[in-house]
């Protein structure tokens, strides 16, 4: 049987590094997959973006194969609409949607929960999280904002966000973040500043905790954090950089728009515009 998973990209509101509590929103960018049970092997298929590498899918598959029981090989096609290693969730939004084809592909009917718990230990298994990203993978699949502790392994929040005519803008660099150079005790130090992110995440002030957390990551990793000063003083109500970078997430009323967008593309970022997406993934079998 050949299956279809469809969830969310999603930018940061507060990166659980320093404290292991994060949050996230979702977008309306989408990363899906195509499964099908093989004898051939894995063999996959990449649409849109090529992630460079395959350990995302071979965790997934092992993990699939421990939790399920299919020994077999996999035909697989991953379409993405979010470019990797940029912060914009794709690891997490692909393990999930990996684990949930694979396993809808095997007859399974697999629950939300059971989409998070298999795709944070496919993305753990890969090495591409340093937190374990539950509240990345929580927006991805739920939608909306999702808030929750990466230590304990609990989602703590999930509301929808009034999407108010607003657009979240994502300015893109050339460069990539590789994970593996990333330390959290780079974040550790700035804990009580990250606390008070997850305060006005939590008190419903989104874009105020998504600025403070962005100046927690650029001192932490010493990233640039003009780019999102430059955004803020074109009009956005919020900018910072987005899960360890080097992306940049800014929030404008439309109206302000296009002044952001040139305030972001000054920093030589390709910006792209997403709404706020409050829908849930889903995960069904093609006739």
């Amino acid at each position: 049987m050949r299956a279809r998973a469809e969830v969310n990209g999603a930018v940061s509101v507060v990166n659980a590094a320093a404290t292991g509590f994060g949050a996230a929103i979702a977008i309306s960018a989408k990363i899906s997959v195509v499964a099908e049970p093989s004898d051939e092997g894995i063999r996959v298929a990449f649409d849109g973006v090529d992630p460079g590498d395959t350990r995302l899918v071979e965790a997934s598959a092992a993990v699939i194969s421990e939790e399920l029981g299919w020994t077999g090989g996999w035909s697989l096609r991953i379409i993405s609409e979010v470019p990797p290693r940029r912060g914009l969730k794709t690891s997490s939004a692909v393990s999930s949607a990996l684990v949930a084809s694979m396993g809808t592909a095997l007859g399974f009917e697999l629950s939300a929960d059971d989409v998070l718990r298999l795709g944070v230990l496919a993305s753990k298994r890969a090495g591409v999280t340093v937190t374990g990203a539950l509240d990345d993978a929580g927006a991805s699949v739920l939608g909306g904002f999702v808030g929750a502790d990466n230590d304990s392994g609990r989602i703590e929040v999930r509301r929808e966000v009034d999407p108010g005519g607003l657009l979240i803008l994502v300015g893109i660099p050339d460069g990539e973040l590789d994970k593996s150079s990333v330390r959290r005790e780079a974040f550790r130090a700035l804990a009580p500043v990250s606390s008070r992110a997850k305060e006005l995440a939590l008190e419903g002030r989104y874009w105020d905790a998504m600025t403070l957390n962005g100046l927690v990551v650029a001192a932490a990793l010493g990233q640039d954090s003009a780019p999102a000063a430059s955004a803020i003083r074109a009009g956005a109500l919020g900018a910072g950089i987005t899960g360890m970078g080097p992306a940049v997430a800014a929030v404008a009323p439309e109206a302000r728009a296009a002044e952001v967008s040139r305030a972001l593309s000054a920093h030589g970022l390709r910006v792209s515009a997403h709404r706020i997406e409050n829908s849930a993934g889903r995960w069904y079998a093609e006739v």
